[in-house]
């Protein structure tokens, strides 16, 4: 579900899914010198269920669910950068 899209600002969307809770998820853009600053954030608004921290565990091998959301947010960025400074979006 889109929560904001204020073009050149900020995106926000929420993500649920069953057992797993829901994340909103949110991007805000600032214009920075010859470049723009992007931060990428998440808040928790539905907590993952204990059969959802079983899921995580047992069955995908994630036993430490903060840096396996930085490492995605980080993955995020980069491709965000490598779009924005891509010839063909210049």
């Amino acid at each position: 579900m889109i929560l904001a899209a204020d073009r050149g600002r900020e995106f926000a969307f929420a993500r649920t899914e069953k057992l797993t809770g829901t994340l909103v998820w949110r991007y805000g853009f600032e214009i920075n010198g010859d470049g723009t600053l992007v931060t990428e954030s998440y808040e928790v608004t539905e907590p993952i269920s204990r059969a959802g921290w079983f899921i995580i565990g047992a069955v995908y091998g994630n036993h430490d669910r903060r840096a396996d959301l930085r490492a995605g947010m980080e993955q995020t960025l980069q491709r965000l950068r490598d779009v924005a400074e891509s010839p063909a979006t210049a």
